[in-house]
């Protein structure tokens, strides 16, 4: 696993499009900031949570849509067939899965830490601090792992670009938002972070949803033809 894990790790689409990712949470959090800031009051006070809320939500979805194409991409021009090929299943798969992993580790503590930094050169009242940095990058690597184990399952790219959004926004809106449901605990997980409250609860729930659903795409990764 750690010869397919390096190899993974030269790959220039991990970074390009782990940085694509980043750059349009980073846009659109942009836009807010922008669009709070321009608000007819003294200060961006009261404005602070939900900006982080949403942010870490465009977080969460963008590392999911962009953890799916890193398997959909590669299968549907058949390089990642190659390095089944190359490195035997389970060391392509598990490889793959932990590059992407950290790639969306990594933007999202950069998107957290430019997020924490533009806040404070807009207003100086802006009470977001450093906490927020371990949330947005930990919610970035649970989104990139599910959105892994759900596109090595859909295999389609277009279908993943809506399918993978989908997953994460429908468990809330059919059940309610005190569901058990993974994108749930996730964002909790991240809020409660972002503020300094641990939540190991939310974080356990969250892990182990990745848990079972990553094992279930590795099984039938194992078994499903790759043709």
């Amino acid at each position: 696993m750690a010869s397919a894990f390096l190899s993974d790790l030269r790959r220039p689409w991990l970074w390009k499009g782990s940085g694509v990712g980043a750059a349009l949470v980073l846009g659109f959090m942009a836009l807010m900031l922008v669009a709070a800031a321009l608000e007819p009051r003294p200060s961006m006070e009261g404005f602070d949570e939900p900006l982080v809320e949403a942010g870490l939500t465009l977080t969460l979805t963008a590392a999911a849509v962009v953890g799916s194409f890193a398997f959909t991409s590669d299968y549907r021009t058949g390089c990642f067939i190659r390095r089944v090929l190359l490195f035997q299943r389970s060391p392509a798969f598990l490889g793959r899965a932990a590059s992407t992993s950290l790639a969306a580790l990594i933007s999202g503590a950069v998107v957290g830490l430019i997020f924490v930094l533009s806040g404070k050169l807009l207003d100086e009242s802006w009470h977001v601090s450093l906490t927020v940095v371990p949330a947005f990058a930990g919610l970035a690597a649970m989104g990139s792992v599910w959105g892994f184990a759900a596109g090595s399952l859909i295999r389609n790219h277009l279908v993943s670009l809506f399918g993978v959004p989908l997953s994460l926004l429908l468990p809330e809106m059919l059940v309610g938002p005190d569901t058990t449901f993974f994108p749930v605990l996730a964002a909790d997980w991240a809020n409660q972070t972002a503020v300094n409250i641990p939540a190991w609860g939310s974080y356990l729930g969250a892990a182990s949803w990745l848990l079972v659903v990553t094992a279930l795409a590795f099984g039938v990764f194992l078994k499903r033809d790759l043709a």
